[in-house]
């Protein structure tokens, strides 16, 4: 697979390649993620990584050596009526050999840097950074980067999921066409939109009412392991959920099997049957949590939270903000201002 080097410092350079190596997969997939706040690795990972959207790869090299990786996945996204090219920060990992010598640090900002120069088309590059991770906020505001918003995370769980009969799961192209169109409509305000993870492994679920969608959404299958969380309070999470019983059902560190859930969609006045299918997917998939995300200003997410119940889970991840950061070549000021104004789109594959 050819590389293009686009920077040099010293005894490092980076290197751009379309798709991914399999050095680099190795790094991807034995790197923890977080440095700040809760650290953990997804233990599905190598699985993810088969489904990223051209993934775009930038590795930090010591000769031929991959010591750093960082994959930008290239898309489209909407805001509005407009179309941008976009890249979207998925993954930073670093080797065994660097991690905690300050070289990731260093050269992830070069990198969301060199990405920039190399286009000419209006594009938007944006990444989520906990809200809690000083480190990773001051590197990537270093890079040119700015805060457009929050983003949410929501969590919803049940100890005893019920079964629902009125999930159906979307199959054929017309059905396709039809949850798009509702998803089109009800996120046409929002900015950063793009649908790639949509009927991912044709796992798109919706409740009908008199034959129309009232509620719809694609689940994501994650199993993430929780080294370390922040705190006294994080340090006894950790070490005592897993002998509690029952809680141990919502949260076990060692092994967190969970739903994660985008394309939410849901017609006013029918949001217990979101509830209904948010149980019913967990009764189906035999987990008993899950957790979305959506902008901290999202009308959909206001709507939905004034009427759904959450569940234990959410008293533990509802802390867990981020910063949607973005930049972008080729905008005009009035474009970004009204980036800046809309409520946030979210993929829950971006996010596990």
């Amino acid at each position: 697979m050819s590389s293009e080097v686009i920077y040099t410092e010293g005894g490092y350079s980076i290197h751009r390649r379309n798709g991914l190596t399999d050095e680099a997969r190795y790094v991807l997939e034995n790197a923890p993620l977080g440095t700040e706040g809760v650290v953990y690795e997804h233990l599905n990972r190598d699985e993810h990584i088969e489904h990223l959207h051209n993934p775009v790869l930038l590795s930090i090299q010591e000769g031929d050596r991959i010591l750093g990786t960082a994959v930008f996945c290239q898309t489209e996204v909407s805001a509005g009526q407009r179309i941008y090219n976009a890249y979207y920060v998925r993954y930073f990992a670093a080797s065994g050999e660097i991690r905690g010598k300050g070289i990731m640090k260093h050269f992830s900002g070069k990198t969301m840097e060199a990405i920039r120069l190399g286009e000419r088309e209006k594009t938007v590059f944006f990444a989520s950074v906990e809200r809690k991770n000083h480190r990773s906020f001051k590197v990537v505001s270093g890079a040119g980067y700015e805060n457009l918003g929050v983003m949410r995370t929501n969590g919803f769980s049940r100890f005893f999921p019920k079964k629902s009969a009125s999930v159906e799961r979307i199959a054929t192209e017309q059905q396709r066409a039809e949850v798009l169109s509702l998803l089109k409509s009800q996120y046409q305000d929002h900015a950063l939109v793009h649908f790639n993870s949509i009927f991912l492994h044709d796992d798109y679920y919706v409740i009908r009412h008199e034959g129309a969608i009232v509620a719809g959404c694609q689940l994501h299958r994650v199993k993430w392991a929780v080294r370390s969380m922040p705190g006294v309070s994080g340090k006894l999470i950790v070490s005592l959920t897993p002998y509690v019983p029952l809680l141990n059902r919502l949260f076990n560190p060692a092994s967190f099997d969970f739903l994660g859930f985008e394309g939410i969609y849901c017609q006013p006045g029918y949001e217990s049957r979101l509830e209904e299918l948010f149980e019913g997917l967990l009764r189906q998939e035999k987990r008993y949590s899950a957790m979305y995300w959506m902008a901290e200003s999202c009308p959909v997410r206001h709507r939905i939270q004034s009427v759904i119940r959450p569940g234990l889970l959410h008293s533990f991840v509802q802390d867990a903000h981020t910063y949607i950061m973005a930049s972008a070549t080729g905008l005009t000021e009035e474009e970004m201002t009204d980036l800046r104004k809309r409520p946030l789109f979210a993929s829950a594959f971006d996010y596990t």
